[in-house]
């Protein structure tokens, strides 16, 4: 049986290589799997030759080129210039507007709490300090943790989708 077993090992080894030249190219390795892009849709593109990443949204697809929309202007982009291709996602609506929500709510009684100790601080003469780093407080601190809060909803999700062979 330990025959029979090593040999069955030996066979499966070397046909390996050859199982594995018959299959085809890699699902992302494909230039017509960018056809399943809509238009609008929010791309990342690294290229061969320079560094900088191009993002945009997705506008067309030809066999030798995509074009992409970059700051109101399109541009376009050869596909031997083309390295890798990113589907870019950004966190949901409901998520942002949930975390814009705690870190507001969150915002509002911190500055309610400053606000209220500054406003019964005791004035040594003028109260125009006091008066108007409680506005402040009340006012700034809710608005940055609006701010902070989407910040905290996540980063953008890129996922690839296309790379050259």
């Amino acid at each position: 049986m330990k025959i029979v077993a090593f040999c069955l090992f030996w066979v499966l080894i070397c046909a390996t290589p050859g199982v594995m030249a018959q299959q085809t190219a890699a699902p992302h390795q494909s230039w017509d799997v960018l056809r399943q892009l809509q238009a609008g849709e929010k791309i990342q593109v690294d290229r061969k030759t320079v560094k900088k990443k191009l993002s945009g949204k997705f506008v067309s697809l030809s066999d030798t080129e995509l074009a992409i929309e970059r700051k109101g202007k399109a541009e376009s982009i050869s596909r031997d210039e083309v390295k890798n291709i990113w589907r870019v996602k950004g966190p949901s609506r409901k998520k942002q507007v949930i975390f814009a929500a705690i870190g507001g709510t969150a915002g509002a009684f911190l500055g309610l709490a400053i606000a209220i100790g500054l406003a019964l601080d005791p004035c040594n003469g003028s109260c125009a300090g006091e008066a108007t780093g409680a506005t402040a407080a009340a006012i700034g601190l809710p608005v940055a943790g609006v701010f902070a809060g989407r910040a905290l909803a996540g980063s953008r999700e890129r996922t690839l989708i296309y790379s050259a062979p």
